[in-house]
């Protein structure tokens, strides 16, 4: 009888089981050990047509009954565009929770949040770049780099 060895490999973690001469299926979920603080950075592409503004960046904290958790998500413009204007605007939106969220519910009326939008010069096409800082109750601080392309 032929046993294979399988190791599943997680957050630096190995857990080895055996099979032997069966198949088996497991289901394996992953939970983050601590809560998601911390710097992270992120970087989005988007594309602009002329001097129309564009939304780049939401963000949100709210509670399952969809009310504004307290305290709240913070959104900033840490470098402005060359070519252009970045704006904040803190107006309700859709936001869109995977549905194992318990926010998920939510989805389906504006929410309080905050709102990054670039408007390009007139005139002006090619590629523009703007710097966002946003920060989560939780401690989490993302800094967000925005590159434009605009036609």
């Amino acid at each position: 009888m032929r046993s294979k060895l399988l190791i599943l490999t997680c957050l630096g973690v190995a857990v080895a089981t055996a099979a032997v001469a069966q198949t088996r299926r497991y289901e394996v979920t992953v939970s983050p050990a601590a809560k998601a603080s911390g710097y992270q950075k992120v970087r989005v592409e988007k594309a602009a047509i002329g001097a129309t503004p564009i939304r780049v960046w939401a963000n949100t904290a709210i509670d399952p009954d969809c009310s504004e958790h307290q305290p709240g998500a913070t959104l900033t413009v840490l470098e402005q565009p060359a070519h252009g204007v970045a704006s904040i605007k803190d107006e309700p939106y859709y936001a869109a929770f995977p549905a194992a969220n318990p926010r998920s519910a939510c989805n389906t009326r504006k929410v309080p949040g905050h709102q990054a939008y670039y408007t390009a010069a007139a005139g002006y096409t090619g590629h523009d770049r703007m710097v966002l800082q946003g920060s989560s109750p939780d401690g989490g601080v993302r800094r967000i780099t925005v590159d434009l392309t605009v036609r």
